[in-house]
């Protein structure tokens, strides 16, 4: 299943670019992130407890970068595990900046085996959309300065 989108930040692309290689600041970007843990120059552990409308799951797997263009584009590798199934995405993730800030685009492709591939194509590419979504506003809100007690729901 395809997935892409894009969401705009009010941030300096430099500060951008490097939260996005913080594990701190992306754990903190996503509540559902248990652990997010760097455990070499390109890949990182990491434990993420996902809970979506009736089922949930402690998934463990690592997150691989890749073609690394500075400040510019990345290649996305994530896999992950849990006793529902086994999860796989990989896409490449790229920043524009313009007079209104930077434009974060991702494309990229998500497959699901095991009990997982019950909940339907639709309903899982729904559920990730808004992963990715909450993902992105946690990060632009750490990126703002905003304190977690203060964040909007």
């Amino acid at each position: 299943m395809e997935i892409e989108g894009e969401h705009r930040f009010e941030a300096a692309k430099d500060a951008l670019w490097q939260a996005l290689f913080d594990p701190a600041t992306l754990r903190a970007a996503l509540p559902a992130f248990e652990s997010l843990e760097r455990i070499d120059e390109d890949t990182y552990e990491l434990v993420a407890f996902v809970e979506v409308r009736g089922f949930w799951g402690r998934f463990r797997g690592l997150a691989r970068v890749s073609h690394i263009v500075e400040g510019q584009s990345y290649h996305l590798r994530l896999s992950g595990a849990a006793a529902e199934g086994t999860a796989m995405a990989q896409g490449t993730i790229t920043l524009h900046e313009d007079e209104e800030g930077v434009l974060f685009r991702y494309r990229g492709d998500l497959t699901v085996h095991g009990a997982l591939t019950r909940l339907g194509g639709r309903f899982i590419g729904g559920s990730i959309r808004i992963l990715i979504r909450d993902f992105l506003q946690g990060l632009a809100r750490n990126l703002a300065g905003e304190p977690p007690d203060e964040q909007p729901e």
